[in-house]
């Protein structure tokens, strides 16, 4: 039993605070508690001196703006009410009360953006429209999404044709920008199979990516932008060694070089033309993909997308760069929910450590509650045991009688 207790309770605190429970889609608790603590994390980077905090934010403020990194000077912005003295936290609260804003948190960044010093909220604003523009040339944000002129004197009819051919057709281009074409596709596979230098993983994502745009719905454009932010971490080669390995295995097992490598090189093996050679190695593809190893990766897709969503691209790649596992990507899922740009400045901040204030409380599971009980009447056991042998073995002396008795 000694020896029982001690296993049983570390399987328990294990099956606990692992990774597992972490679910793919957060609760209200979870974000909730997630929150509370980055707002202690955020409180535990200022300054014990109040009169220095503010000297303090700004400085982190302009640090990220002077590495283009908007996003977390964003998260910063929202964390002043942690990290500034309560005098300019009940200023910037009553200026931000007095925003315009649909948005809280618009409101509060609008009004901490004017608590900075006017050479920073320039810059501020400079970087916003760099990053912008960046995005769209890279093809990790919709076209779609930015705004496009029409001629005023242009009639009605006209000018509504031109924003939607023209909005589709930006789209269209900066979609697959990053991702690429089937025939920069098939081109890379024949590289691939006459033993080139070609990134494995990259490839076979870009085809996923390729392939998921093939289908009209709502989860294949959330697995095009994942793709495309996956591909731009491994472009940059920002993702973890563990991370690397992980994401390869899911991507084999969703694309096995079993199954590939011929198909390809059936495909690709017979002299045609450019247009005959991509439909073929497009079908080699489509043919080689393991739906179950597919469906995992999927997940995968899916928490990088909403981490993208609740930030930004570039911002999700940043995020991504601190995660090993699965049990790490809900994690930085779990902060993006709670805090948005605030988990990219705590990250930025504390590194790994950030994933630490990800919090989802204890989900008890069959296996759990069983564990417990099996520990309980162990320990129940050895009480018993332990109170029964000092009870045979300690007893009182008895009193001796009298002699003359």
């Amino acid at each position: 039993m000694l020896i029982l207790l001690p296993v049983i309770g570390a399987e328990v605190l294990g099956a606990a605070f692992s990774g597992s429970a972490f679910s793919d889609s957060p609760g209200i608790e979870a974000i909730d508690q997630t929150r509370k603590n980055m707002d202690e994390a955020f409180a535990s980077f200022a300054p014990r001196n109040p009169a220095d905090r503010y000297e303090f934010w700004y400085d982190v403020v302009d640090r990220e703006l002077s590495e283009r990194d908007v996003a977390a000077a964003h998260g910063f912005l929202l964390a002043a009410p942690q990290m500034l003295d309560r005098k300019d936290v009940k200023e910037l609260m009553v200026a931000a009360d007095a925003e315009r804003l649909d948005r809280a948190d618009d409101r509060l960044s609008a009004a901490a953006l004017r608590k900075l010093p006017t050479a920073i909220s320039l810059k501020y604003e400079e970087a916003q429209v760099s990053q912008r523009v960046v995005d769209v040339q890279s093809g990790l944000v919709d076209a779609a999404e930015t705004p496009v002129e029409v001629a005023e004197d242009a009639p009605e009819s006209q000018g509504g044709l031109e924003v939607e051919v023209s909005s589709e057709r930006l789209a269209t281009e900066t979609r697959f920008r990053l991702l690429g074409t089937f025939q920069d596709l098939a081109e890379n596979s024949e590289r691939w199979l006459y033993g080139d230098r070609v990134d494995e993983i990259a490839l076979k994502i870009t085809a996923i990516g390729l392939l998921e745009a093939e289908t009209a719905d709502g989860l294949s454009d959330a697995n095009i932008r994942a793709a495309s932010i996956l591909k731009s971490a491994l472009r940059s080669r920002r993702l973890t060694d563990d991370f690397q390995n992980y994401l390869s295995q899911r991507v084999n097992d969703a694309l096995p070089d079993s199954k590939l490598r011929p198909a390809l090189e059936e495909a690709l093996g017979e002299l045609a033309t450019v247009d005959v050679r991509t439909e073929r190695a497009k079908s080699a593809f489509v043919e080689s993909i393991d739906a179950r190893g597919l469906q995992r990766l999927e997940s995968d897709l899916e928490q990088i997308d909403r981490i993208g969503t609740l930030t930004s691209p570039a911002a999700a790649v940043t995020l991504l760069e601190q995660v090993e596992d699965a049990s790490d990507l809900r994690r930085v899922r779990l902060i993006a929910e709670a805090g948005g740009d605030r988990a990219v400045a705590l990250v930025k901040q504390s590194g790994a450590g950030a994933l630490r204030t990800a919090d989802t409380g204890i989900r008890w599971t069959l296996e759990m509650v069983l564990q417990v009980m099996g520990m309980t009447a162990a320990g129940l056991a050895l009480i018993f045991v332990t109170w029964s042998t000092f009870r045979r073995n300690i007893r009182k002396k008895k009193k001796l009688e009298p002699m003359g008795a």
